[in-house]
């Protein structure tokens, strides 16, 4: 007896799941090995045991998927896309495990040895004793979100914090990326799956090349920018102890170059006290915003000149330009804000990046600051090729222009041919609506989920909040930015935290993978054309 062709479809795409999403648990595996050896270095038993156990189950699982699935046929685009879906879910998933077992495995006196001294608040090691925090803090590292249930983050120890900056850096480039560096996924399969993270943008002639530069790029940019923020700590803040000073550079510049911003530090980049330290991590921030791929131009020809050219860049110097100021005087109104320009200044750069360090206690502002920075800069995100989350400068650029060619051609005759420059792209008008239509539909998803998400957390969370700062934790979330007014917390309904993990996990896939995973939960179909 024949087996019907649905069916046979249906197997074919859930061993194509199954083989790629395996690839990406076993990869996860032997990354838990470093925050197991940080752990060790630190003399964190406890914790370096939950790493093994997290590495042992992340192996096993992966390695079953991979080793059942490896003859799956090649993947088409769609699968592509529900393979970052499942995978992403799939890595978040696993990537709790070694959190919930320090939680339960790390005895209280050692717990409690976390807290640094002069402190008497309880480790928060203890809140991923609850499975659903310790997802939440997953997903927000490996989506570079950066939102916590860490509240003290000093008092989880130095492999935990290793483990949430590590899972932002493997994530901001993303684990597909890794996975086609390492592996060698030539033809349209890798080309679907690398799309599929967001990114569209070849810097060599086929995609494996293509992501292994890129992650040398990366892997450059990470290294320089550790020895800036060590460097620039010395002189800053020379009585800081060089073991902290060292510990502190290398998780931030890790969370900073991925855009996450997930800290080392209990009030995040404030803890440090400084002004000056504001100032240094700025550059860092501004960095993770711009796309890989004109890094590598920078290299490859020897020339600033490239950084220039990208329509991106200099969108987001124009923007930063123009907001910093306006946010300023939207702070000067604020009786709780001690200094306008410095957490302007900072404030600005970190929601425009989505990397979310955090130097102001936004929930103080009054609903307009707040307002500004959602829509002014965290929706709007970095460029697109970076780390960053958020709609990207890319596409409000298209619909900028594209609002400003739909004037023009008003007083243009009927049938000119009419060209369209997009960067140094110039495109024909068939060309044009395309590039307008796919900016639109994406933004106006974004924008549509935002909202009605924030409007059902309207409905479960503490009424202590305004509307302004419910919507600002939407956006922080589905732009995977991680700042926040205090909507995010452990006393916050399940109902809430999960509404937030499901607009990290569609906001850095951008939303249509998501949508492809859900179409074929519901109707059991694959995406057809319209």
């Amino acid at each position: 007896m024949s087996i019907p062709s649905t069916n046979r479809k249906s197997s074919s795409t859930l061993s194509i799941v199954g083989r790629n999403v395996g690839i990406f648990l076993l990869l996860l595996g032997g990354i838990l090995f470093v925050p197991l050896l940080v752990s060790l270095g630190y003399g964190e038993t406890y914790s370096a045991l939950s790493f093994l156990m997290g590495s042992g189950v992340s192996a096993a699982i992966g390695g079953f998927g991979y080793w059942t699935c490896r003859d799956a046929p090649k993947l088409t685009q769609w699968q592509g896309m529900l393979v970052a879906a499942v995978g992403w879910l799939a890595v978040a998933a696993v990537g709790a495990v070694p959190l919930v077992a320090a939680a339960y495995l790390t005895p209280p006196e050692v717990a409690q040895s976390f807290v640094p001294a002069g402190e008497s608040y309880t480790s928060s090691l203890y809140n991923f004793r609850n499975p659903l925090h310790a997802f939440f803090e997953s997903m927000s590292a490996f989506t570079t979100t950066g939102l916590t249930m860490s509240v003290h983050e000093p008092s989880v120890g130095h492999g935990v914090l290793l483990y949430r900056s590590l899972g932002q850096w493997v994530g901001g480039a993303g684990m597909i990326v890794l996975a086609l560096a390492i592996l060698r996924t030539h033809g349209t399969g890798g080309l679907s799956l690398y799309r599929a993270e967001g990114r569209s943008t070849k810097v060599r002639p086929n995609i494996v090349k293509t992501t292994r530069v890129l992650w040398r790029v990366y892997v450059g940019l990470t290294l320089g920018v550790a020895v800036y923020l060590a460097v620039g700590t010395f002189l800053i803040v020379p009585g800081y102890g060089l073991e902290a000073t060292l510990f502190d550079a290398v998780n931030h510049a890790m969370t900073g170059q991925s855009t996450g911003g997930f800290s080392t530090l209990d009030d995040s980049i404030a803890g440090y006290e400084s002004y000056a330290m504001d100032l240094l991590y700025i550059p860092a921030m501004i960095l993770g915003a711009i796309s890989l791929p004109v890094y590598y131009g920078i290299i490859n020809t020897g020339s600033l000149r490239v950084l220039w050219k990208n329509v991106q860049a200099r969108t987001l110097g124009g923007m930063l330009l123009v907001g910093t100021p306006l946010l300023i005087g939207l702070l000067w109104t604020v009786p709780t804000v001690a200094d306008p320009v410095r957490e302007g200044l900072f404030q600005f750069a970190t929601a425009l990046s989505t990397t979310g360090w955090q130097t102001s206690a936004i929930g103080d502002w009054h609903s307009g600051a707040v307002l500004f920075i959602v829509f002014g800069a965290m929706i709007v995100g970095g460029s697109e090729g970076a780390t960053v989350g958020g709609i990207k400068l890319i596409r409000i650029y298209v619909l900028v222009r594209g609002i400003r060619w739909q004037i023009v051609r008003n007083f243009l005759p009927q049938h000119a041919a009419v060209r369209f420059r997009l960067g140094g792209r110039r495109l024909n008008r068939n060309d044009m609506y395309d590039e307008i239509s796919q900016a639109a539909v994406l933004t106006g998803l974004y924008l549509f989920l935002m909202m009605a998400s924030a409007v059902e957390l309207t409905y479960i969370v503490d009424s202590s909040y305004t509307l302004a700062d419910i919507i600002f934790e939407s956006a922080t979330a589905q732009g995977t930015v991680g700042l926040s007014t205090g909507v995010t917390r452990p006393d916050m309904t399940p109902w809430a935290e999960g509404i937030l993990i499901f607009q990290m996990w569609i906001g850095r896939l951008e939303i249509f993978p998501v949508f492809i995973l859900l179409r074929l939960l519901m109707t059991g179909t694959k995406p057809t054309r319209p």
